[in-house]
């Protein structure tokens, strides 16, 4: 892609923003950036930049789009705010993964989405490829963006890139030599009309897919079975049944009745990280990585904090931390694998206009006490509607984990487990992750 001289405009200015912004001056081409906001982080964004641009903040004007070759916009911008003189002069409008793509000299490119479980899984992967010594990068929804990463990339090096459906929205060519979806369930409703919409933004991971390529498929998961039914060529689905190619079983993670890796000697726990384990098996089956190797890779990994992570034992009380379950189904994923009447679950946060209704049957069967906090703990005890168990509400989770340790025994685990966003109080998970892991340390 030649864009030397070109008009670029770069729609929203947080870190993707920049890094496009950057690399395309590099490029010698013509900046330009609009963003609603202009917050004092992106003002001192501006600061960064390694060339001349022209900024317009506060809206996105048809006369500062007029004449643009092509738009690059931002993951956590939705197209409709767009004037619409971008439909008028057919303005081509791509996501930065598109962008990085057309210049990546690599197409090597494992590409991982779903609803739960992307960065931990995309993290696996790297270290995966690590052990296998493999030339590789990891980028994308993880935290840097794909384009950050070109100058480092070789046509030998493998491109590990977890992918938001935010940013598959508009792809053109983007096309993963591995795409991996694992699992989809309700989120983003906020973002997407239905629940049609968001896994039509999923499954464009396959949209370019071509017979050598690869997908990989939770077998368990009811709408990638039909994304998989869509599917020509290599495909491969993991799950819990010995029907499926990668399956777990005895709790170990099994390839076509070959025995990779006994989950019990990972540092992983959750029937969520179960599924991310098979689709590693997956990956490395697909690169001819030697079972040994895959299995040494997944022992040693030390997955990310705020996901299912251990924070400490108090007088036999276990202190678990998911504060990265924004959405119901990583609250059942968490509770799955925990045992029966044991844990005390502490739920809330900002609501994503998300259905509860349906964790009533396994919060019955493995919570004991059910602490709701923070702005959506109302909408929550009025969908949950539970009988069986006692519900206690708090306006913070400071004061919800005091009640928890205070009515907690030897043997039980307190889960935060929130299925909601942050925002009402924490600027992100990662925050409110930290100050319950404070908190649980000032119990002491």
């Amino acid at each position: 892609m030649n864009l030397e001289n070109k008009k670029v405009v770069i729609v929203g200015f947080g870190k993707t923003g920049l890094a496009v912004a950057n690399f395309l001056l590099n490029k010698k081409v013509n900046v330009f950036i609009t963003d609603k906001e202009a917050t004092k982080e992106k003002i001192e964004n501006l600061k960064k930049l390694n060339g001349k641009i022209e900024v317009e903040f506060g809206k996105h004007s048809s006369s500062f789009l007029k004449g643009t070759d092509l738009i690059v916009i931002s993951p956590g911008v939705d197209e409709r705010v767009l004037p619409e003189i971008v439909l008028e002069e057919k303005i081509p409008v791509v996501s930065e993964i598109e962008l990085s793509y057309s210049f990546s000299p690599s197409k090597k490119i494992i590409a991982i989405t779903g609803t739960n479980g992307k960065t931990t899984t995309t993290l696996m992967a790297g270290n995966l490829l690590k052990f296998a010594y493999q030339p590789y990068v990891v980028c994308g929804n993880i935290g840097n963006p794909f384009i950050s990463e070109i100058e480092k990339i070789t046509k030998d090096t493998y491109i590990i890139i977890e992918v938001s459906s935010f940013q598959l929205e508009k792809i053109r060519n983007f096309k993963p030599y591995i795409g991996v979806i694992l699992n989809i369930a309700d989120d983003h409703f906020d973002r997407y009309a239905n629940f049609n919409e968001y896994i039509r933004s999923k499954e464009k991971i396959f949209i370019n897919k071509e017979e050598n390529d690869w997908a990989v498929l939770n077998g368990d998961d009811k709408n990638c079975i039909n994304i998989g039914k869509k599917i020509k060529g290599n495909k491969i689905f993991f799950g819990f049944s010995k029907n499926f190619d990668v399956y777990f079983k005895n709790n170990s993670i099994y390839y076509n009745n070959e025995k990779i890796v006994n989950f019990d000697k990972t540092n992983l726990i959750g029937k969520g990280n179960i599924y991310n384990t098979m689709a590693i098996v997956s990956i490395g089956k697909i690169c001819n990585i030697k079972n040994e190797i895959i299995e040494e890779s997944l022992v040693n990994f030390t997955p990310p904090s705020h996901r299912m992570e251990k924070v400490r034992q108090i007088n036999g009380i276990t202190f678990i931390n998911d504060s990265k379950a924004t959405n119901p189904h990583a609250v059942e994923n968490a509770l799955e694998c925990l045992p029966d009447g044991k844990v005390i679950l502490l739920m809330g946060g900002l609501d994503k206009e998300l259905p509860f209704k349906q964790l009533r049957n396994i919060i019955e069967k493995k919570v004991k006490l059910l602490v709701l906090f923070g702005k959506a703990k109302d909408k929550i005890e009025n969908e949950l509607k539970i009988k069986k168990i006692p519900v206690r509400k708090f306006d913070n989770l400071e004061d919800a984990v005091d009640f928890s340790y205070k009515n907690s025994e030897k043997g039980d685990i307190v889960l935060l487990s929130p299925g909601c966003a942050s925002f009402d109080q924490f600027k992100n998970y990662e925050e409110r992750g930290n100050v319950y892991k404070r908190k649980v340390s000032n119990l002491l």
